[in-house]
Parts: C-alpha cells; sequence; structure tokens
C-alpha cells in the first residue's frame, strides 16, 4: 500500500511537471554514469533524469528519475533493527544491484547545479551471501538460539521504500555538484549515502529467525562520488 501511494506522488508530480513545461519552465534531461568508491567498497549506478524549472524562479528545479546501481564490499557487518541488544550478521563480502524511482531538488547558477536527490521505492537483487551470526549462548537464549554462532544463508531485501528514513531497505541518496564543462557535457562530483539491507533464507520451508525474531538487518554506507553528466534535452 505504502509503495502504491508513493507511485500515485511519482504521477502527480510528473503531471504538475507537464503542466509547468505548457506555461515555458525549463526542463532538462540527462544521464550521469559513475561510481564511487572506498578502500572497502565500490558503488556505481546510472541516473536518468528529468528536472523542471518554475516559472520566475528557474534558479530552482525539481526532478525526478531512474536510478540503477550496485554496492560491492567486503567485510561487512549489518545489524538487525531491535536494540538491547542489537544483533549482527558478519559478511566476507557483499553485493546488491537495484532499480530505483528516485526524487530530488537543485539549484542552478552559471554552469553549476546543487541538489540532492533520494530513492523513493525500488528492487533490489544479488547473489546469496552467507553471514555469521556470532552471538554467545546467555542463561535466557532467545528464538535465535539455534542459529548462534552459524553461517546463514541470505540474500538482498527485493521490495524497498524510502531507505533514506526506514532501517532495513536497499537504496541511496546523494548530494552533488554537476559541472557542465560544455553544452552538453558535465562532470558530477557528490557523497553517497546508502544502505543495505539482507535478509535471511527460508530453510526446510521454515523461516530462519534471529533473536526477537528478526529476519532483516542492515547498515549504511557512505562513498564519495564521481560521473559524468550527458545533457540530453534543454
Amino acid at each position: 500500500m505504502r509503495l502504491i501511494k508513493l507511485m500515485v506522488l511519482a504521477g502527480i508530480i510528473m503531471n504538475a511537471s507537464v503542466g509547468y513545461a505548457q506555461y515555458g519552465a525549463p526542463i532538462n534531461a540527462g544521464f550521469d554514469v559513475g561510481a564511487g568508491a572506498t578502500d572497502n567498497s565500490f558503488a556505481p549506478s546510472v541516473l536518468y533524469y528529468e528536472a523542471i524549472g518554475i516559472p520566475r524562479a528557474n534558479w530552482l528545479q525539481f526532478s525526478l528519475g531512474i536510478r540503477a546501481w550496485g554496492y560491492y564490499a567486503n567485510r561487512t557487518n549489518l545489524y538487525t533493527k531491535t536494540a538491547n541488544p542489537q544483533d549482527y550478521m558478519e559478511y566476507r563480502t557483499v553485493a546488491a544491484n537495484g532499480l530505483s524511482f528516485v526524487v530530488g531538488a537543485n539549484i542552478k547558477f552559471w554552469r553549476i547545479d546543487l541538489g540532492v536527490n533520494t530513492d523513493l521505492a525500488g528492487l533490489a537483487f544479488g547473489t546469496q551471501r552467507h553471514g555469521f551470526y556470532e552471538k554467545t549462548t546467555t542463561i535466557n537464549p532467545g528464538v535465535g538460539q539455534q542459529n548462534y554462532n552459524q553461517w546463514l544463508a541470505t540474500s538482498p531485501v527485493i521490495l524497498n521504500v524510502l531507505p533514506l528514513a526506514f532501517k532495513n531497505n536497499n537504496g541511496q541518496s546523494e548530494l552533488y555538484a554537476r559541472i557542465f564543462v560544455a553544452k552538453r557535457l558535465g562532470i558530477k562530483l557528490g557523497y553517497v549515502y546508502g544502505q543495505l539491507a539482507y535478509l535471511t533464507k527460508k530453510s526446510d520451508g521454515k523461516k530462519v529467525l534471529l533473536d526477537n525474531r528478526q529476519r532483516r538487518f542492515s547498515d549504511n554506507y557512505g562513498v564519495p562520488y564521481v560521473a559524468l553528466t550527458f545533457h540530453i534535452a534543454n
């Protein structure tokens, strides 16, 4: 239901964009192709965006887009949502790929766009990864006792909504500057703030649970980002 509401909202924004366009508001469209990286991770992405200015305030634009992204990292811990205590899974490597609907805003001056964007909703996929559920047996063990200190099969959470606001959802947000070095070509410098979320796979048709009946676990990451911008419409 929440996803349906978000899609309806996106449709309203797009219809409003068409309405603005009829009154002469400028529309920009393009592709950003690039990647973020750290010593431990790599995060490529391709973003198609359409941005529309507000009449009489063309320096301010709002945008919708579609982002194809990936995130690959070594030595990662993902944490359950429930605290006290907050359980975690240890991974040698993690990998996820996704496709998301994106909303954003930016201000324009000279040849520079300064903006932000974030995923509204999307899908994520990835190969199965085994995480180690490290936990010392206690006097009062939880429902996940049989899985303590075990390697458990997991995979990325498939359906994701507003990862910037909600835990256990895959997706990304950006803070960026687009600098146009030519009419149709620019360089985009930014910072990607993302979230990676996995869940345990079922075994013998039954749910594999951690304590507090948790199946999902996630953590945030941040990477500096650089891309080429290809301006295709104005």
